[in-house]
């Protein structure tokens, strides 16, 4: 089957769809999506019988996935819709999380569901659960996804939904004196890679990443207790954590 992949940048998961679905005999054609005129351009030259989308920036055009079927693949659990699936999944600590595959319509994540697949969520950074437990997870349902979509009688299902907002950093703000480590972790867990958690460092504003927890240290909840090689050892409200 032609399937052509639109992606803002060919990254891990996108490359192990391509190659999982490659192995399986598919043609397959990838464009970057940068603009509207690309894309279209793309699907006129390639003439794909489907479209997946294993990670996008923003919407697909109207002009596309109204003239074809196009999945999306979604980092979140059926009737999760919005941006920061997987940050907010992580910052709230919810104890199991999966992947959506879904047809592409004017409401973002909102159109019929085609596959999904589900994982317990680890505590762990965001890049670390992506590159896993999300990676298993799309691969799964992608696979399902095209197997239906192949067969020709599989009918798509709406589930309800509500969507969230997309997270700013006032959402990941940690408040020192309150927060305890496992808090504090799960914020700066969720923020990994990109885009980090806003804060200041000696009177210096700045963004955190990598994050360890401290197994015996405390001090007064904010204060700077010590440094490690290239790491500094912040307290939390019980306990320690340290930045690298």
């Amino acid at each position: 089957m032609r399937i052509l992949f639109l992606a803002h940048s060919f990254n891990s998961l996108t490359q192990r769809l391509y190659s999982e679905l490659a192995e399986r005999g598919h043609q397959l054609s990838i464009e970057f999506d940068i603009a509207d005129s690309v894309t279209e351009e793309a699907v006129a030259l390639f003439h794909p019988e489907l479209i997946i989308a294993p990670f996008l920036k923003r919407a697909i055009p109207a002009s596309v996935w109204s003239r074809h079927v196009c999945l999306v693949v979604h980092p979140g659990i059926v009737g999760d819709r919005g941006p920061a699936a997987l940050d907010w999944a992580i910052q709230k600590a919810v104890p199991s999380w999966g992947v959506t595959v879904l047809q592409a319509e004017a409401e973002m994540d909102a159109g019929p569901v085609w596959a999904s697949a589900s994982f317990p969520l680890r505590i762990a950074k965001k890049s670390s659960i992506y590159r896993n437990e999300v990676t298993e997870a799309a691969v799964q349902a992608v696979l399902t996804a095209v197997e239906r979509y192949q067969e020709g009688d599989f009918v798509p299902q709406r589930v309800p939904g509500q969507a969230h907002a997309a997270m700013k950093q006032a959402d990941r703000a940690i408040d020192w004196q309150a927060a305890g480590t496992a808090e504090v972790l799960a914020r700066l867990n969720a923020a990994d890679g990109f885009p980090g958690v806003a804060d200041s460092l000696f009177g210096q504003p700045c963004h955190l990443f990598d994050a360890w927890p401290e197994a015996t240290l405390k001090g007064e909840p904010g204060s700077l207790l010590g440094r490690r090689q290239t790491a500094i050892l912040r307290a939390t409200a019980d306990g320690a954590v340290w930045i690298g």
